[in-house]
């Protein structure tokens, strides 16, 4: 099994509130990061929009949600999601069908949103803005793969141009929003499955952010997400060679969630999640080169389940940083107080953002 221990090392630092090293200086390296996995209900979203407040300390940053079932947005734009056009599937498809969409998507501008004019949580932050998400992004993949099949049947020269930018166009869009905007990062919530959107958002990234819960299916998504990048075989890579593009991602952080705790022994690991992360850091060696450094271990951040605090923040809009304990909140008509472990969960956030920053 893994040597888990300069993991568990920091870990209790962490907690304990010493100082210790992050162990990744390059976080600055990059500019667009995209939180993506396989698996969806592991709180993927809950930890893009606080991932998403800590940039906006520092940061003019572009928050993009390319999930059809866009909570991202509704996190960000609280009711006015109802009404938010256009949306990033307006933006695409303007991009993919070229000429044929022109005179339906003439009116289309401004894209982005103010974020602070719809979640007042993000006031006294760095201005950022969000593209929102739409529903109809279910529909995406299959225009997106007619229109990649069709150009690439072409033949001739053209094809790879042709592919490349249709492979490119969630870039181009992002692009044209960062420098309208003065945009210094950009963050994607991406959805648990790799076609359409999603694909575009990891042709548009420098970086990703994989959560991965301590479960055996998460596990199983973590190394189907770490072969789609590496494997040349894969429909990314495959892709990505017809295009003739040489970037691609690289692995800026893994956050392993719901790690239980030993109640009898402060800041320590329960056994069962202790195995998990152990797996989660063998499978990780297994694909080293799709790292930003050559040390997976270190790109490794361990979150507690948030219980309550992750439900209140993932519900209402409120970043972890802000909740407080005992405090009571009202989700769904019940009412959930955060529980007093949400100093921890600061902590465990904090340390995972300096992986990225």
């Amino acid at each position: 099994m893994a040597n888990i221990e300069a993991v568990l090392r920091r870990y209790d630092s962490i907690l304990s509130g010493n100082t210790y090293d992050s162990p990744l200086n390059n976080g600055r390296d990059f500019k667009t990061f995209v939180m993506t996995n396989f698996r969806g209900g592991i709180g993927k979203t809950t930890l893009s929009f606080n991932i998403a407040y800590k940039f906006t300390m520092n940061y003019r940053t572009l928050l993009v949600d390319v999930c059809p079932q866009r909570n991202f947005s509704e996190l960000l734009l609280d009711k006015d999601v109802n009404n938010a056009k256009p949306t990033i599937y307006d933006a695409l498809l303007d991009r993919i069908m070229g000429v044929a969409w022109k005179d339906a998507s003439e009116e289309m501008e401004p894209l982005s949103r103010r974020v602070k004019d719809t979640n007042r949580e993000f006031d006294g932050r760095k201005i950022s803005h969000v593209i929102p998400g739409s529903n109809e992004l279910f529909l995406f993949p299959s225009t997106l793969y007619t229109q990649l099949n069709q150009f690439y049947a072409m033949g001739g020269l053209q094809k790879t141009k042709a592919v490349g930018n249709l492979l490119n166009s969630l870039d181009l869009i992002i692009k044209n929003e960062t420098n309208d905007l003065k945009t210094e990062k950009v963050l994607i919530d991406s959805s648990p499955f790799f076609g359409g959107a999603t694909h575009l958002a990891w042709m548009a990234a420098d970086a990703l952010i994989i959560p991965v819960r301590v479960d055996e299916q998460s596990l199983f998504a973590l190394e189907l997400t770490l072969k789609m990048l590496h494997d040349d075989s894969s429909d990314f890579n495959m892709w990505r060679q017809r295009a003739g593009i040489d970037k691609k991602p690289k692995i800026q952080a893994i956050a392993l969630t719901h790690c239980g705790w030993n109640r009898q022994a402060e800041h320590q690991i329960d056994g069962t999640s202790l195995m998990f992360i152990e797996r989660a850091v063998e499978i990780a060696n297994n694909y080293v080169e799709c790292f930003s450094t050559d040390n997976p271990i270190d790109h490794f951040s361990l979150l507690s389940d948030f219980q309550s605090s992750g439900k209140i923040s993932g519900s209402l809009g409120i970043p972890i940083d802000k909740l407080e304990a005992r405090k009571f909140h009202t989700v769904e008509k019940k009412r959930l107080q955060v529980n007093k472990s949400v100093e921890r969960y600061k902590r465990e956030l904090d340390y995972l953002f300096k992986l990225l920053d």
